[in-house]
């Protein structure tokens, strides 16, 4: 604050005359003070004048002061209700006295406080503008950033999205900001949300995406908390995968091609316990492979027992939704009564005697990963609808309810029947086979593919001798009568052979008079016997038989070899043994 010149001072013993001497040169307040230095009030030109008016020249000069006054060491300390009921302030300090009216000590912090207020606004402009270029660079730098960054309050209301998120879901950040994570997943625009379990946990979430377009993501959100504990934000970042998963599924393809270089000789591929060394079971697993990441419909043919729905489960374990559910359901297992419900679930009260808090059904269940319809030729007309609705839109109504539900899942089906006679007959919707039938997929029957015969045999003989605490082996002509059925209920009917086997065996090593009478008897297995021979000799027939059928069947001594599991020297062998013709290629 600015200070004036030091005010004057005279003492209690100057006269009336004097003081208007003074009053002529300087009007100014001065201040009157006892010779021991002690104030004894204000000389104040007009309250000098009006005191003298009424009460003459004869008083004591004390009679005209104003004694309404204060005094501070700092004019800043003055309270309000100082400046309110005194008339005069007086500073002192270092031995001076200043003396102020109150008017003129308002009007002197007025102007002290509004320069204060004008040097503070300047100074706050400059931090607002050091703040501005501060927000604008961290945008910057969160826009330019190649993952995506998605924040929230603590109600799931978008308050930031990076530009990253056009390369991974096709749409600007303003399709997000100021809309709910709620509604956002909702709408389809997120799924599997971090941000909402985050929301629910208070904890660090992490899931892998995949967006409708092809695009993976790996997705962590983590939440932000307040001074007093309270959740905050929710910071979640967002990296596209999709090379990664790719990389992933390229190595995979690397991995089944070595299993397959290591295993030339015999041309044994074993993958989620699919095993075989055909070439036509080989190539149905590498168009597994190449669209399991398609997230694509794929319909898999096969007689009972083939296989179905481990191939099926074979896509969903080499696809991005392996670590979500599998969910498989047998269309021709659930009565047409239940059928419905099963599947999409009912809210409460739906009918009598439903759970009075509803279900959740098997499509919902399957939500982020795979559901499996096997035998989808069972499925009723009415119901063939509502599928094929799920399968255009991913939407879906529990029995009872009013609002539909969207999943996102992958959909395999697979039947013995032919459906496209089916379709002719009325019996099931062309539209709906046509929606499911992206990716034919056709498993051979096993007697399409005896080379496998007699991995499978080893391989179900493993199990159940694990399974029953057992040690039995099978010899190798009765594995040659194994191999020589032709298995209408393929590998389902192989396995249940072996577990018969391995629970009946009599002795450690199996041999043909300990085999199921079924098999050993059956026409086109065995040489027929007209009576009792030499087991040696029948041996021999048996095996000249097994060898004249491979010739026929694979034309070369090498894939003859391959097919029954000896090397191409004994095969050469034991055909000249028995004098069959042959031209190698």
């Amino acid at each position: 604050m600015e200070v004036k010149k030091e005010s004057l001072i005279v003492f209690s013993d100057i006269s009336i005359l004097d003081v208007k001497a003074l009053l002529k040169i300087n009007s100014s307040p001065f201040i009157v003070m006892k010779n021991h230095l002690e104030i004894l009030g204000i000389l104040d030109e007009g309250f000098f004048l009006k005191r003298l008016d009424s009460d003459g020249d004869n008083q004591e000069i004390t009679a005209y002061l104003n004694s309404s006054f204060v005094v501070v060491d700092d004019l800043d300390k003055l309270s309000e209700e100082d400046m309110s009921i005194y008339d005069f302030v007086i500073q002192h300090g270092d031995n001076q006295y200043s003396c102020y009216p109150i008017s003129e000590v308002r009007e002197m912090l007025l102007k002290k406080k509004m320069k204060s207020l004008i040097s503070l606004n300047e100074s706050l402009q400059k931090e607002l503008e050091v703040t501005r270029k501060k927000v604008k660079e961290l945008t910057q730098i969160l826009h330019s950033s190649y993952d995506e960054i998605f924040v929230t309050d603590a109600n799931g209301d978008t308050l930031f999205v990076s530009e990253a998120c056009k390369k991974l879901t096709g749409l600007p950040p303003e399709a997000f900001i100021n809309k709910n994570i709620n509604e956002l997943v909702e709408k389809g625009l997120i799924v599997n949300s971090v941000t909402l379990k985050t929301m629910k946990t208070k904890a660090i979430h992490s899931a892998e995406q995949t967006y409708p377009h092809g695009l993976t993501v790996f997705s962590t959100a983590k939440p932000i908390f307040d001074e007093e504990g309270n959740l905050y934000r929710i910071v979640s970042n967002s990296r596209d995968i999709t090379e990664l998963v790719e990389m992933k599924n390229q190595l995979n393809r690397v991995n089944l091609r070595n299993q397959r270089a290591q295993h030339e000789n015999s041309r044994t591929v074993s993958f989620n316990n699919f095993i075989t060394n055909s070439d036509k079971m080989i190539k149905v697993l590498e168009l597994a492979e190449k669209v399991a990441p398609m997230d694509s419909s794929i319909f898999i043919h096969g007689e009972t027992g083939v296989g179905k729905g481990v191939l099926a489960r074979v896509i969903h374990d080499l696809s991005s939704r392996k670590d979500k559910n599998f969910i498989q359901v047998n269309c021709g297992a659930i009565p047409s009564a239940l059928i419905e419900s099963e599947l999409f679930g009912y809210e409460s009260g739906a009918f009598t005697g439903a759970n009075k808090h509803g279900k959740k059904g098997l499509v919902e269940s399957a939500d982020g990963g795979t559901l499996f319809l096997d035998e989808i030729g069972e499925m009723p007309l009415d119901i063939q609808v509502k599928i094929l609705h799920l399968v255009q839109d991913r939407t879906f109504m529990k029995v009872g309810g009013t609002k539909e539900k969207k999943v996102n899942i992958r959909i395999i089906s697979a039947t013995n029947k032919d459906l496209k006679q089916m379709i002719k007959n009325n019996q099931f919707r062309e539209d709906l086979y046509y929606r499911l039938h992206v990716v034919p997929m056709e498993i051979p029957q096993l007697r399409e593919r005896k080379e496998d015969i007699l991995l499978l045999t080893d391989y179900f003989l493993k199990k159940f001798n694990e399974k029953y605490g057992q040690s039995i082996t099978i010899d190798d002509h009765s594995k040659l009568i194994l191999q020589l059925q032709d298995y209408p209920g393929n590998v389902r009917e192989l396995e249940n052979v072996i577990e018969q086997i391995v629970v009946t065996a009599r002795k450690p090593i199996v041999t043909i008079e300990d085999l199921p009478s079924d098999l050993t008897y059956k026409d086109t297995a065995l040489v027929n016997l007209t009576g009792i021979i030499p087991l040696k000799k029948a041996l021999e027939e048996t095996e000249k038989q097994l060898l004249s059928q491979a010739l026929s069947t694979y034309k070369s001594t090498r894939k003859m070899a391959k097919a029954l599991e000896v090397s191409q020297t004994t095969i050469m062998r034991k055909l000249g043994k028995y004098q069959f013709s042959y031209h190698d290629d």
